[in-house]
């Protein structure tokens, strides 16, 4: 799976521009030009989602009725089981410039504000060579790994941003990870909404009993892949010793009753996969010392450094399950790290293909020379 060309229409404040790409890609380009728009493109192209964006309307250009964002692929001969259909002549950036062969792909995503030329529309459209697609078949085409300046703060933030890590890999992954955790917010929200009735008197607390069910399904469930996803997190060699430990909210009907009457106090659900959370550790074997927090004991750097073993961990987990090779996605994060940090990203970029931003004109002059079949294309005016 190898990324060729990635065209944007009326994408945030991309207007009609498209650009080819090689094997690591740079775009240089001063706060506001875009760079992180083009991550966001080809991070929607993965999981039909922004990881920035509240509403789809954001993300399309102002004064547009509708956006697209599509990007053409090489495909190995091994995954040809993917149904190629011939493409038509409408397309945005990435027109065809010779015959689709079956060895190309071409994902599109079209977003609407949920009217198109006067008519209700969804707000995503999926496509798969110019095939309209179900977003659960769209979805299981393309991987990618996104690293940002956010994820730095992924073991000092708060237990929401690690379930979020947990969430998106796994629903980029499985496509029933992804159902099972919708299923679940929406049972959540509804019995919250119960338990502050029976609470004020306004319905009967056996109500909850079929709530109660589907919430142990789903929450089971999710904590079963989070769980699994962990040990494999666990097993990933680095050059820093660490460790990773789950610390789930278990889910089960004895638990769900025991904290019964506390939830009807206060009116929401106090165990569950919304709860669950994850603890970094880091050893310092020259002082035999085992299992530090590194929330709590590690410097800013050793942070960073257990941030960089989860991407790794993640990029390997999702390589390990698909047939071809995620995408690495580098949003303006390598002047946030350390020189071992960067040595370590540096040396990702052998065995990945790389899309890389930066707003530093030295450091992209650095990289292109480090790097090998590397490009450096510049957003500045």
């Amino acid at each position: 799976m190898f990324l060729r060309k990635l065209a944007l229409q009326n994408f945030r404040n991309f207007s009609n521009q498209h650009w080819d790409f090689t094997k690591t890609t740079i775009f240089l380009g001063q706060n506001g030009s875009g760079k992180t728009s083009i991550i966001e493109a080809l991070n929607l192209l993965a999981s039909g989602d922004s990881f920035r964006a509240g509403r789809v309307e954001e993300m399309i250009r102002l004064e547009s009725e509708l956006s697209r964002v599509q990007a053409l692929f090489e495909v190995e001969a091994s995954r040809n089981s993917i149904s190629l259909a011939k493409p038509s002549s409408n397309t945005v950036g990435v027109a065809n410039d010779k015959a689709k062969s079956p060895e190309e792909l071409k994902l599109e995503v079209m977003l609407t504000r949920g009217m198109v030329a006067g008519k209700k529309s969804q707000y995503r459209l999926f496509s798969v060579n110019d095939v309209r697609r179900r977003r659960a078949d769209f979805l299981k085409n393309l991987s990618v790994v996104v690293f940002r300046p956010e994820d730095l703060r992924l073991i000092e933030g708060s237990p929401y941003r690690r379930r979020l890590f947990l969430n998106q890999t796994l629903s980029m992954l499985d496509w029933e990870y992804q159902r099972s955790l919708q299923q679940y917010e929406q049972i959540l929200k509804r019995r919250n909404s119960l338990l502050q009735k029976v609470r004020d008197g306004e319905e009967e607390a056996n109500i909850l009993s079929f709530w109660n069910l589907n919430l142990i399904k789903h929450g089971e469930f999710l904590q079963r892949e989070r769980s699994n996803f962990i040990d494999f997190i666990r097993e990933v060699i680095f050059p820093f010793e660490l460790n990773i430990e789950y610390l789930p909210s278990l889910i089960n009907e004895a638990r769900l009753n025991k904290y019964l009457n506390k939830e009807i106090l206060v009116g929401h659900s106090l165990i569950g996969p919304h709860k669950d959370d994850f603890l970094v550790k880091f050893s310092l074997p020259k002082k035999k010392i085992e299992d530090l927090s590194l929330l709590a004991y590690g410097s800013r750097g050793q942070q960073r450094l257990g941030v960089l073993w989860l991407k790794i961990a993640e990029l390997q987990f999702l390589h390990s399950r698909i047939n071809y090779q995620p995408i690495l996605l580098l949003d303006d994060i390598m002047s946030e790290l350390d020189q071992d940090s960067k040595a370590m990203v540096l040396s990702l970029l052998e065995n990945y293909q790389v899309v890389l931003t930066t707003a530093d004109d030295n450091l992209a002059k650095e990289l292109t020379k480090t790097i090998k079949h590397c490009q450096l294309i510049s957003l500045n005016p």
